[in-house]
């Protein structure tokens, strides 16, 4: 079958087509049988949504049976390479590093890896700008995954207290906010060097129970990794609107577009469109 939207849709087939990645269109599903998966391309095309080719009842049909992740235009867009080599690591193009060889530096232990407090929090910046969905977060407690001298992964953790449940309770809950690695690279085991990392810190305070929090993306995974961690399905969260900007590509969240349209011409509000994420699932351990 034709596929939708010839240009987006070209582009994107034209990667596989270099890297010799079997396929095969439906619609605007191109569909990987070897690998059990399903990517869905979603074009960007009005302020409207759902967009073209692309309703709430075919994406919950798409959604189950095999695998299934969504590439939005605005993605490719504005940041081509990095969701190429994403989209090809999921179709097993990618360079495997096993996480036992890995490093994990934080701002206790940046020191001896000759980086000060304010490098290490620039490196750490620089990288999830540069390689999560939604970037950075300032306030947040910083890791990095180091192989050799390179960074090729980084997470960022937020520390929140529990009501206690009884006198004696010290309770600590923590959100993991950010997770991401080099796109075309795989870590063999790299969240969970991770979070032996962040609990290893957490025990040797005068904790009764920790509570760590995630979500996944549902553009990109079912969240499988945190489920192969021990994390419970603790429930989802519904799609967010966003409004994209025309010059850049760039995703703009409802926080950020509350500051920026009272600055905007109803002319240049109007060439901003509005488009709509997957949502996520939220994931939680407790641990005693």
């Amino acid at each position: 079958m034709q596929i939708l939207f010839p240009s987006f849709g070209q582009e994107v087939l034209d990667v596989l087509n270099t890297s010799n990645i079997p396929y095969s269109v439906d619609g605007n599903a191109v569909l990987f049988p070897q690998h059990n998966l399903r990517m869905i391309l979603v074009p960007i095309v009005s302020q409207d949504f759902p967009p073209q080719g692309l309703s709430a009842d075919s994406a919950l049909d798409y959604a189950t049976g095999v695998e299934t992740f969504f590439l939005y235009e605005d993605r490719w867009r504005s940041s081509r390479t990095v969701t190429s080599q994403r989209m090809l690591s999921r179709l097993g193009v990618f360079r495997r590093v096993h996480a036992r060889l890995c490093k994990v530096v934080s701002i206790k232990n940046c020191k001896d890896f000759g980086l000060s407090p304010d490098t290490f929090r620039s490196k750490a910046k620089k990288f999830l700008d540069a390689f999560h969905t939604y970037g950075y977060l300032k306030g947040q407690e910083d890791y990095l995954l180091m192989y050799k001298e390179d960074i090729i992964a980084a997470a960022q953790f937020m520390k929140t207290y529990l009501p206690a449940e009884k006198d004696t309770d010290n309770r600590l809950a923590y959100e993991w906010t950010r997770y991401a690695s080099l796109p075309d690279v795989r870590i063999a085991g790299g969240l969970g060097k991770v979070l032996k990392q962040i609990l290893s810190d957490i025990s040797q305070k005068d904790i009764s129970s920790i509570e760590i929090m995630s979500y996944s993306d549902n553009e990109w995974s079912n969240g499988d990794a945190y489920s192969k961690l021990g994390f419970k399905l603790a429930g989802n969260t519904p799609p967010v609107t966003y409004r994209i900007d025309p010059k850049t590509w760039k995703r703009i969240n409802p926080r950020q577009w509350a500051a920026l349209k009272p600055r905007l011409t109803d002319k240049e509000i109007a060439t901003y469109i509005t488009s709509q994420n997957q949502g996520s699932c939220k994931w939680i351990s407790r641990l005693s």
